[in-house]
Order: structure tokens, then sequence, then C-alpha cells
């Protein structure tokens, strides 16, 4: 009966442990962030990006688009992440995801740049990872 108390015991701390980190892995998660506002694209790759912008997105959609509290209520305090998914999954309207990644991550940065957000010595990075460690974030909040 001892032993079965001990491994009941050794049950219930694993739980416990599996508990406290679910609970705690957001809140790290947060910590290793960094935001729009850290120069976190080059000012080349937002020059690709409108490129871009010019020949594959403004036949449907104006550049002020990209810069409304509607842009901000979708994508405000979400990893980078979300906008790419978001946009490489329905992009270009008549082709989604028919662009490479860098594509869509350089069309992002021209949107910062649309945004008064800082270039920085880095590219926005293409990755899962790395865009979900960049928080978007509102101008002047």
């Amino acid at each position: 009966m001892t032993r079965l108390r001990a491994r009941g015991s050794s049950v219930g701390l694993a739980l416990g442990g599996a508990l406290l980190v679910t609970v705690l892995s957001p809140a790290m998660s947060g910590q290793g962030q960094r935001s729009v506002k850290a120069g976190v694209y080059t000012a080349a790759q937002a020059d690709r990006g409108q490129e871009l912008f010019r020949s594959k997105c403004a036949s449907c959609h104006a550049p002020n688009r990209f810069t409304d509290d509607f842009f901000y209520i979708s994508f405000a305090g979400k990893p980078m992440w979300e906008m790419f998914d978001v946009i490489s999954d329905t992009m270009p309207e008549d082709n989604p995801g028919s662009m490479k990644p860098e594509e869509y991550v350089d069309v992002m940065a021209y949107l910062l740049k649309l945004n008064a957000f800082p270039a920085g010595e880095s590219e926005l990075p293409t990755g899962k990872d790395g865009l979900s460690a960049i928080l978007m974030e509102k101008p002047g909040s």
C-alpha cells in the first residue's frame, strides 16, 4: 500500500508540474518577444516589399488600408506569424499562397514601413519561430 501511495503521489507531482508548465508557458514565451518598434526589418526589405505590393497587391488594396484601425484590430498585440499566416493563406486573391515566403515577408516589411515603424539592421525573418518572436503593435501605444 505504501508503494502504491508513493507511485500515486509521484503521478500527482508530475501532473502538478505539467499544469505549472502549462500555466507559466504563455507568460514565459512573451519574455522573448521583440516589438515591431525595435527595428525588425531592413529598409532594403521594405523597398522590395513596396515593389511587390505595387505589382501584386495594389490592384485590389490601397496602402492606407494597412494603416487604419481595422488593420490594428486584426493584428495588434499578436505575433507577426499571425499576419504572415493570414496573408500567405489568402493573397494574392487570384492565386493565394503563390508567392515565396520571402516575398510575403518583404510585403510585411513594407507594411511596417507604411506605419512608420523603424527599419533596423536585420531582415524580418521568414520562419514561424522568428516571426512568432516579434509582436505587432499599434504605433504610439
